[in-house]
């Protein structure tokens, strides 16, 4: 067994590994700046001409390392990083790279120096995101299954025993590799529910590490340890190491919540409050001030802000454009089979319900029969539909009979990535059978979108649906329409629940 004080350093780990990421930064930074050099100037790829010293090159690392470090530092990459996602990593370490490119790019003309290969340049700021990126992978890797066989535990305190503290046990439960451990809990003083202890004095909710998903249900043994109520507090944090005192009793609970936090700073150790209404907020609530008062935002979206509507609206411009220029030569011959497949008009228009319930009329190639009165404005298709075209079954197997719907782009009414609109009937029946289901109308529906890629189109769960539509809304990033922009690509022109 480990001695109590080896134990204490092995989990004392923040500040090393901190510098082990400056460190590793800053080669692969070195690295990067390399190997741009060698490929430009030591091998035939690229044509070979009179250049600068390797001297005058390396010089420029002693401005562009500390830069992109110190801009690593200010966006958080050298602090506690074992619960952010790699998506957000990945983006940090962009913003660094593009802050370090501006300031070098921005001293060479500044100083005149205009002879520096500006291929050198641009695959140095590309090597360094790859590089950096990379080497932060490895790490967090080997940091994750050090983490699962033991290692580099940090050791969890619980406060209160609701069903927010089953909630909390189920999400670690599912990201084991984060290496939290639930050490037990302390009762608050108004848990009088009676399912909070049993007659053995332990806990119906369980260690994580034991939890089996089932459901909405958790079943598993042994129970959690009971270490008193939280009065015992001061005690159990002097005889055990604790990293995190987590709160999970009820809202009401506001003189516990202020005494656990004075006796967790006493301590030195970091608190911290899990809502009793978290099923509510969204995956990233963000605070804000309202009157001088402190305040959640409980519907704030990635998309509420200036320079995300900005990037969103400029991609969608920009990509329907390409679509409609590029793609006008197939556009033009898809009218023609429309025309021809049967008497009708070429666009089909239908009503539908937009952002913030705005209403518009959404374009498609016509796919079925215009001799029926009310044709596609009855209901879903279904398999063999006798109302489809011989075209229409092909456009609609392949989706082409969306592509009419960039014109909707251009207008304003749609996006290129959102929830799929529906009609005004039906969203009137979803809003009373589905909980939160409006709420998909705070952004611009898409053309494609998350739960489309997700194979969760025409005749499927709508409920699931609106789950995907959610988690996109609530965690959208400009990088995440692009990976729905591929997978639409790669498998959106052929789905089995296209009919």
């Amino acid at each position: 067994m480990f001695s109590g004080e080896f134990l204490l350093m092995l989990r004392n780990y923040q500040a090393i590994l901190s510098r082990l990421y400056i460190l590793l930064d800053a080669a692969m930074t070195i690295f990067a700046w390399l190997i741009a050099w060698l490929i430009r100037f030591k091998t035939n790829l690229l044509p070979q001409q009179g250049h600068l010293l390797f001297s005058n090159y390396i010089s420029i690392l002693a401005v562009a390392v500390p830069v992109f470090l110190i801009g690593s530092g200010v966006l958080g990459l050298y602090g506690t990083t074992r619960i952010s996602r790699l998506r957000r990593i990945a983006l940090q370490i962009f913003k660094s790279d593009v802050a370090m490119a501006l300031f070098v790019i921005g001293l060479l003309y500044y100083e005149e120096q205009l002879n520096y290969s500006r291929a050198v340049l641009i695959m140095f700021v590309l090597f360094t995101w790859v590089f950096v990126f990379a080497g932060r992978f490895v790490v967090r890797s080997l940091m994750e299954y050090a983490r699962s066989r033991g290692f580099n535990q940090k050791y969890l305190l619980l406060i209160g025993m609701t069903n927010t503290t089953q909630i909390f046990l189920r999400s670690l439960h599912h990201q084991m590799e984060l290496g939290y451990k639930v050490l037990g809990y302390l009762t608050a003083d108004t848990d009088n529910s009676p399912d909070s202890t049993n007659s053995h004095g332990t806990s119906d909710l369980y260690d994580i590490e034991d939890v089996a998903v089932a459901g909405d249900l958790a079943v598993a043994t042994p129970p959690l340890q009971c270490l008193g109520s939280v009065r015992d507090l001061d005690k159990v944090l002097h005889e055990h190491i604790i990293d995190h005192v987590v709160m999970t009793m009820r809202g009401t609970d506001g003189h516990v919540l202020r005494h656990v936090m004075a006796v967790a700073e006493s301590h030195g150790v970091h608190a911290m409050l899990v809502p009793d209404f978290i099923e509510i907020l969204p995956s990233r609530p963000r605070f804000d001030e309202f009157a001088g008062l402190p305040i959640i935002d409980t519907r704030y979206t990635p998309l509420d802000e200036a320079i995300n509507i900005v990037i969103k609206r400029t991609f969608d411009i920009v990509f329907s454009l390409l679509v409609l220029i590029i793609g006008s030569p197939v556009l033009l011959f898809l009218a023609l089979m429309v025309k021809i497949s049967s008497p009708g008009p070429i666009i089909f228009s239908q009503e539908r319900l937009g952002k913030n319930r705005r209403r518009f009329h959404m374009y498609k190639f016509r796919t079925m029969y215009h001799s029926d009165p009310v044709g596609e404005n009855e209901g879903w298709t279904v398999p063999g539909d006798p109302r489809r075209t011989s075209i229409g079954r092909f456009l609609r197997r392949t989706s082409l009979d969306e592509l009419p719907q960039f014109f909707n782009v251009l207008r304003g009414d749609m996006s290129v990535i959102g929830p799929r609109p529906e009609r005004p009937i039906f969203a009137e029946q979803f809003r009373d059978d589905i909980p939160r289901y409006m709420i998909k109308h705070r952004v611009r529906p898409g053309i494609t979108g998350w739960a489309q890629v997700n194979g969760l189109r025409g005749d499927t769960s709508i409920e699931d649906r609106i789950e995907y539509d959610l988690r996109y809304i609530e965690e959208w990033t400009f990088s995440w329409d692009l990976r729905i922009v591929m997978l639409t690509l790669i498998k959106g022109f052929r789905d089995k629940n296209a009919y």
